[in-house]
């Protein structure tokens, strides 16, 4: 809500503006607080570029993080749509988290109000809807042109696969990127908040999501929890229960042993000792 993205060093010590004008919204490229924003969320770090879901623009947007310079390099401002295409030609609704496979060819993310997701090419821009259709909800596992999702809003990818939290549905997905083709891993489609086997878990307002490769991490927001899923067995535990609204935004630590989270509720980003479940604040410190 202050329209901006902004820098925190993982000693929780400084906050340093990286882009956007406090309290402005807008959709001006530029450098550093001359560009602006309307409501950015997700983010996805490529290299030394940033990319950045400029959500209320239905646009992307990317960040060099050397020079802070701001470039719009995905659909237009102010004009939703559900075209693919590259660059400015194509066209988003309300696009909220992004997942950049390791190697830094792909960007992955969830369209939220077109219920698909759509993939972009780096470095050329071209934008594919890869999975569901647009527009329709829907939990239908299976192929792109047969998958649908609602109001999908999650998405983390380990390179073989993309994990998505199908937000509307109360229900986590995976899409193989060999040929995605989508299936559903966890969550009865009920609104709840049970553990145990994919097939018998509950999610309420799944969001954010990360992962390592063998543990997926859901921040479920209306149960106030970040939950674990093993992607070997799909088996859906509790890692934690947190006090404020959470499930806007999330990342892991390279080593895999801290979650850091956006707590709106608190106006905070949270750190997660993913062992022992141990939740302590980053920045601000208390």
């Amino acid at each position: 809500r202050n329209n901006t993205v902004d820098k925190i060093d993982l000693g929780g010590t400084s906050i340093v503006l990286v882009a956007g004008q406090l309290f402005k919204d807008g959709s001006t490229d530029g450098s550093g607080a001359s560009a602006m924003f309307s409501s950015p969320s997700g983010l996805a770090l490529i290299g030394s570029d940033l990319y950045v879901s400029d959500t209320n623009n239905s646009t992307i947007r990317k960040i060099s993080v050397s020079s802070g310079a701001v470039t719009t390099v995905a659909g237009t401002t102010n004009i939703a749509g559900t075209d693919d295409g590259k660059g400015v030609n194509a066209h988003f609704n309300l696009p909220t988290q992004l997942a950049a496979d390791p190697n830094g060819s792909r960007l992955f993310l969830t369209d939220s109000n077109n219920d698909t997701i759509r993939m972009i090419q780096i470095p050329d821009m071209v934008v594919k809807t890869v999975a569901g259709q647009a527009q329709t909800e829907g939990k239908v596992d299976g192929g792109s042109s047969k998958s649908s999702f609602t109001r999908p809003r999650g998405i983390a990818t380990d390179g073989k696969f993309a994990y998505i939290s199908d937000t509307g549905d109360n229900i986590i997905r995976k899409m193989d990127l060999s040929s995605m083709t989508v299936s559903t891993i966890a969550g009865t489609g009920e609104e709840g908040d049970k553990d145990g086997a994919g097939t018998e878990a509950q999610f309420n307002n799944p969001g954010a999501m990360a992962t390592d490769g063998s543990t997926l991490y859901v921040l479920d927001a209306d149960n106030h929890s970040v939950r674990k899923i093993n992607l070997a067995t799909n088996e859906v535990s509790k890692l934690t229960l947190v006090n404020g609204h959470i499930g806007s935004g999330c990342v892991l630590s390279k080593d895999g042993k801290t979650l850091y989270f956006s707590d709106t509720t608190e106006n905070a980003i949270q750190q997660v000792d993913t062992t022992s479940g141990n939740v302590t604040p980053l920045y601000p410190r208390q």
